[in-house]
């Protein structure tokens, strides 16, 4: 009888150390999935400028962001069409780079005219928001993108809104 309890006691010490460290694992697993991500730097930027503006303004200026988006849409659809058709020709043989180089630049003239679009359409909107609220709109949302200026520059150089000329103009 003394056997069979030290039995029966061991496996029950193994299975609540099992039980412990699944609930040790589950805890670390819901505690590293609900982690707060970290804002996108233009999101953060964007909250930081309209902090001070009453949330009437703030409403106002989003539906525009919102409107001026939906502008482009169909432009962008498209792009987003001839890139995937681009993607499935370069994974077939025989493989066609200039078909494959015509699509990319196809799509890339449909997200310009989006862009171009959403733009107008800010712009065009902006008449109906206050001088400070047009300044703050221009401010984040007109500046000229250059997406790829970080491959431009040494790891060492890159810092944000600092552009360094391409090592090729470089002498």
């Amino acid at each position: 009888m003394a056997g069979k309890i030290k039995w029966v006691l061991g496996a029950s010490i193994i299975l609540n150390v099992f039980l412990l460290a699944t609930m040790g694992g589950s805890y670390y697993v819901v505690k590293q999935h609900c982690k707060s991500k970290p804002q996108m730097p233009i999101a953060s930027a964007w909250k930081d400028a309209t902090k001070a503006m009453p949330p009437a303004a703030k409403e106002r200026i989003i539906a525009l962001i919102k409107q001026s988006a939906l502008s482009g849409e169909d432009d962008m659809a498209k792009a987003r069409d001839l890139r995937a058709e681009a993607a499935r020709l370069a994974a077939t043989d025989p493989y066609e780079p200039t078909h494959i180089a015509a699509l990319s630049e196809e799509a890339r003239s449909y997200e310009d005219q989006a862009r171009a679009k959403v733009e107008r359409a800010l712009i065009d909107g902006m008449a109906s928001l206050s001088p400070d609220e047009r300044k703050l709109v221009a401010d984040h949302l007109l500046k000229a993108s250059f997406r790829f200026r970080y491959y431009l520059m040494k790891p060492a150089d890159v810092k944000p809104g600092e552009a360094k000329p391409a090592a090729s103009a470089v002498k």
